[in-house]
């Protein structure tokens, strides 16, 4: 290693950056094959926070190869020679996800059985098995760390990677980047074998969110570390991009105070949603449906537009509901369901916080912390409340007519056991009737994009003509696999696993250069 005043000189034989799930996992993966890795992390050291920590720590683990592929491909054919995956993507994913709780179990982990089912109720959808890390993200992490550090991987925080560096055969060689404690340095890593992409989504970018998903605004949740820096860096070696218009997506509340966003507890305390997985015919003899069946619902709420009218089923699939907030008005110009507003009554309040804290920001990241009765939103206006129904509708700004029929016609589904517009589950049908109300704005958003830099079935990144970028790889968020629609609760941190294994092992096995 050679120092100058201005110019920092590396080496390694295969570069990793970014230190979430994927780019942890390459990095073991590399180095057990046998390179001498090191990690370039833009975050620095001192309260390093990333998405895969903030996660609720589950990742899909299939009980049946063939019955994933299946899964996938009903997933992300579109037409006999269209497809969001090509098939040969899917299978070496179903291979590696079919042994990821091994995988992590022979580092040293336990991880337990949370759920059945994908998402969607398509052929092979139960054959996808959820696991997790019973202490979620942050335990899943810790134990990716931990293996990191007892191989004495290398691991530079404070270092944002800003360029590719290629040499005349359009071989990508090493990496430029940034050092955090001299403004003025720049850092050349020369990459000996390879070097791969982990540096998660473009979440909070506001001009690649504009530019590239289908609506705007959208919040996430996720690390605001993640702004796209892969997506540039692998533009600049002329990489084509994929899935740049998807993300997994619901709805989220998010406060001007706050940077990220925060993931509603829609039916009170414990509360999941039954639309987490397709449900499984009764008498299903392919195993436990989950291990953690919380409450439908503990008290009663709904969704509405900005006409105060429902427009969805609000036990809605969590990583697809995204796609129904984007409908658009042509002729008002606007888009009715941005924002919605979750309603419910004092039953609600009283159940404890409106936030999800089992994950997320204000979960053990610890980046807010909701108050347990409240009340401390409810001062700061994020919270709107009415003594009537009438007033609640005055205060939201919305016409008072339909959001009283929405609500009348409610109660009375309520009361007869059957949501004659929507279906919703009988046992979440609890009337709203116990004033005051309140309302929350919800807006678009979730977990992470999924869009970045195409590759193969190889973790190779490809050109615009599909042929590979030598020498480069990604895994992870980052030019994820998942097209339009997302295969169940743990589907990326299943990829950051697996196609942080295929990088890694690839990026291990490529010739010196």
């Amino acid at each position: 290693m050679r120092v100058s005043k201005t110019r920092r000189h590396l080496e390694a034989d295969v570069v990793v950056i970014g230190y979430g799930a994927a780019g942890a996992v390459a990095a073991i993966t590399a180095h057990d094959g046998g390179a001498r890795v090191l990690i370039l992390e833009k975050q620095k050291s001192q309260g390093f926070m990333t998405s895969s920590f903030m996660s609720g720590g589950g990742f899909i683990c299939p009980n049946d190869i063939q019955g994933a592929i299946r899964y996938m491909e009903a997933l992300y054919k579109v037409s006999e020679d269209v497809y969001w995956t090509e098939p040969d993507i899917i299978r070496v994913w179903a291979r590696y996800t079919f042994q990821n709780k091994g995988w992590l179990e022979s580092m040293g982990g336990v991880m337990k059985f949370y759920r059945r089912g994908g998402e969607h109720k398509l052929p092979g959808f139960e054959s996808i098995d959820v696991y997790h890390d019973p202490d979620r993200g942050p335990g899943l992490m810790r134990l990716l760390y931990h293996q990191v550090h007892t191989r004495g991987i290398q691991v530079m925080h404070d270092a944002p990677a800003t360029k590719l560096m290629v040499n005349s055969k359009g071989e990508v060689t090493g990496v430029q980047a940034k050092s955090g404690n001299d403004e003025g340095q720049v850092i050349h890593v020369k990459s000996r074998r390879a070097v791969i992409l982990t540096t998660g989504g473009f979440e909070f970018d506001e001009q690649m969110k504009l530019q590239y998903l289908m609506v705007y605004p959208t919040y996430f949740l996720g690390s605001p570390a993640n702004t796209g820096d892969g997506i540039r860096m692998a533009l600049g070696v002329g990489a084509q991009l994929w899935h740049m218009n998807c993300c997994s997506g619901r709805v989220v509340m998010k406060f001007p105070e706050l940077l990220v966003a925060l993931n509603p507890s829609l039916g009170g305390r414990d509360w999941i949603s039954p639309g987490n997985s397709a449900s499984l015919d009764s008498g299903s003899t392919r195993g436990p449906v989950s291990s953690t069946r919380g409450p439908l619902a503990r008290a009663g709420y709904i969704v509405v537009d900005r006409l105060g009218k429902r427009y969805t089923r609000e036990t809605f699939k969590p990583h697809a509901l995204y796609y129904e907030l984007t409908g658009f008005d042509s002729q008002r110009l606007f888009f009715p369901r941005i924002p919605s507003y979750w309603i419910f009554d004092q039953k609600r309040m009283e159940q404890g916080p409106l936030v999800q804290l089992r994950s997320g920001p204000a979960g053990p990241a610890g980046l807010y912390k909701w108050s347990a009765d409240n009340r401390e939103e409810l001062e700061r206006g994020w919270i709107k409340q009415g003594d009537t129904v009438e007033h609640l509708a005055m205060n939201m700004g919305v016409d008072s007519g339909p959001f009283l029929e929405t609500l009348k016609n409610y109660n009375l589904y309520c009361k007869h056991g059957e949501d004659k517009e929507f279906q919703r589950e009988p046992a979440t049908l609890i009337p709203l009737s116990t004033p005051p109300y309140y309302a929350v704005e919800l807006w678009p958003g979730g977990p992470n994009t999924q869009g970045g830099p195409r590759r193969n079935s190889r973790a190779q990144v490809l050109r615009a003509d599909s042929s590979p970028v030598p020498r480069l790889y990604s895994a992870g968020e980052l030019g994820s696999i998942y097209g339009m629609l997302y295969p169940a609760g743990g589907g990326n941190l299943a990829e950051c696993i697996a196609f942080g294994r295929i990088a890694g092992e690839n990026a291990s096995e490529y010739p010196p250069w």
